[in-house]
């Protein structure tokens, strides 16, 4: 075993490291809102979700995207998938209502 070890984290220090991780906490919410439809999947990797878009904000097409493998869909910032579209345009996923 290593002589150097992390100290235990503290009260809040846990809650801190989250926050400043670089995780999509930190990215700036995008003006744009984009309601999707979540739907499970099955692949040679196992389960996953697709986040489908009907109608794109920017170019009123048809997008998907992950929602990663957990229990629920993982919603938030994404890029467009359009084509041509100026490097960091995106929108903000939530759920259709």
């Amino acid at each position: 075993m290593s002589a150097k070890r992390n100290p235990p984290a503290g009260d809040h220090q846990g809650a801190q490291d989250r926050l400043g991780g670089g995780s999509a906490t930190t990215v700036a919410r995008a003006s744009v809102i984009a309601h999707c439809r979540a739907y499970a999947a099955r692949g040679c990797f196992g389960r996953y979700w697709v986040l489908v878009i009907d109608t794109c904000p920017h170019c009123a097409e048809r997008h998907t995207h992950g929602g990663g493998p957990g229990l629920r869909p993982s919603f938030g910032h994404r890029l467009a998938h359009c084509g041509g579209s100026p490097a960091g345009r995106g929108y903000w996923l939530e759920p259709s209502r």
